[in-house]
């Protein structure tokens, strides 16, 4: 239960006790006999049917009023006191005003310490012990004392009720602050994690990439392929990610422009209608580029074997799923030399780094299967978002985003690693 919640109880109780004596008030007036001046009834019902109202509203907004509970307890110490000289006479049956004392000493607990509240407690039972001295209320003292030990016993039970819902209201407020600060601080964590994901990639897809390059470079071509690869990966290191959702269709469109760039003969099946509608944010489609990439860049350098022939690579992309469990899926499958994928070290920086830890920093999840003589087949799974609302008409449209990739030849075969994943 929340601090408001526990507001809104302790209104309604005492809502419930306020209602709790019209019987009392109703069977006075039936009962015949001498009744206290009209005027002095009605002004004393007035007063409890507005702090009625009063304590129902606080029990629907949960907002604390603290002078309400204070106000229940004059309203009930003024009403003895002012019967006593109103009185019609003395009656042996209890006097409907007496029936104020549980809400007038409970509404002490509620509204202070209990110390102050037994405070207040002693002095309604001595209000109401002039009562009984003035003659309007004849009954055996041996009642009247332990009417009123009862009265008093309502005090501290009151307020350890009320203590004990505050408390777990306070208890609830702190969980929920320690939940908000851990939320923040595991925001920060996954921030921090997608940050260095990305950063790894980069050094790995295109920094070492264009060292490696460089340090092969023996032909004029090859030195030119060096100085593209190096002025790809400053502006990779340099850029700035977009924040803009991207469509399925164009991020389709940089998949299939990335997987070309590297396997010139990669057959491709896009999504089609299924992707109308649909978006990536802007750190999942970037993520899932430089993932595509690495895995077809792998195909074209591993996948041949030593010497062998670049092998058949196609790309393939589907929607799948509803509501928040949308995904988009793209498999990147090759008809190479294949690998052990559970042998130890199969996973090397490439498939470590480029494509798991890279798709997994933005929620989504890759998965390979290989083996020597079947091929290599990678699918990786990101999750979709809500597109960007459309335009207003006449509005200019946005920008889009400029996701880079490296639109270079197909990396040299040097060195090939037979059955390796880089």
């Amino acid at each position: 239960m929340t601090a408001r919640g526990a507001h809104r109880l302790v209104a309604l109780v005492l809502a419930l006790t306020v209602l709790s004596l019209v019987p009392s008030v109703a069977s006075a007036a039936a009962a015949g006999g001498p009744q206290p001046p009209a005027a002095w009834t009605t002004a004393v019902v007035a007063v409890y049917a507005v702090l009625l109202v009063l304590l129902l509203a606080q029990a629907v907004h949960g907002r604390a009023r603290p002078w309400l509970p204070w106000a229940l307890v004059a309203a009930g110490d003024a009403a003895l006191l002012t019967y006593v000289p109103l009185a019609p006479g003395p009656v042996h049956r209890v006097p409907w005003v007496l029936a104020l004392s549980p809400l007038t000493v409970g509404a002490g607990a509620v509204a202070t310490g209990l110390g102050a509240a037994m405070g207040l407690g002693l002095v309604h039972v001595g209000l109401r012990a002039l009562v009984q001295a003035s003659g309007a209320w004849a009954v055996p003292a041996t009642g009247f004392v332990l009417d009123s030990l009862l009265v008093l016993v309502v005090v501290p039970a009151a307020w350890v009720a009320v203590a004990a819902v505050r408390s777990s209201g306070a208890r609830v407020q702190r969980a929920r602050e320690l939940a908000g600060e851990a939320a923040a601080r595991q925001a920060a964590a996954h921030a921090a994690e997608l940050e260095n994901a990305r950063w790894d990639a980069i050094v790995h897809d295109d920094v070492l990439a264009a060292l490696t390059t460089t340090a092969q470079a023996q032909q004029p071509a090859q030195r030119a392929e060096a100085r593209r690869a190096a002025r790809t990966a400053l502006a990779r290191v340099e850029g700035e990610r977009p924040d803009a959702a991207v469509p399925v269709a164009r991020a389709w469109e940089d998949l299939a422009r990335a997987a070309r760039a590297h396997h010139p003969g990669a057959e491709l099946d896009g999504p089609g209608g299924a992707a109308a509608g649909a978006a990536l944010d802007a750190d999942v489609a970037e993520a899932l580029l430089a993932a595509t990439a690495e895995l077809v860049r792998n195909a074209v350098r591993h996948g041949g074997g030593p010497g062998g022939a670049v092998p058949p690579v196609r790309l393939r992309a589907r929607v799948r799923g509803t509501g928040a469990r949308r995904r988009l899926l793209v498999e990147v499958r090759d008809a190479g030399v294949g690998f052990p994928v559970r042998a130890p070290g199969a996973w090397r920086l490439g498939l470590a780094v480029s494509v798991r830890g890279r798709v997994r920093a933005v929620g989504g999840d890759a998965r390979v299967r290989s083996w020597p003589g079947t091929g290599t087949s990678a699918l990786l799974a990101v999750p979709l978002v809500a597109p960007a609302p459309a335009p207003a008409r006449g509005a200019s449209p946005a920008p889009r985003p400029a996701v880079r990739h490296r639109a270079a030849a197909p990396a040299p075969r040097h060195r090939a690693r037979p059955g390796g994943a880089g």
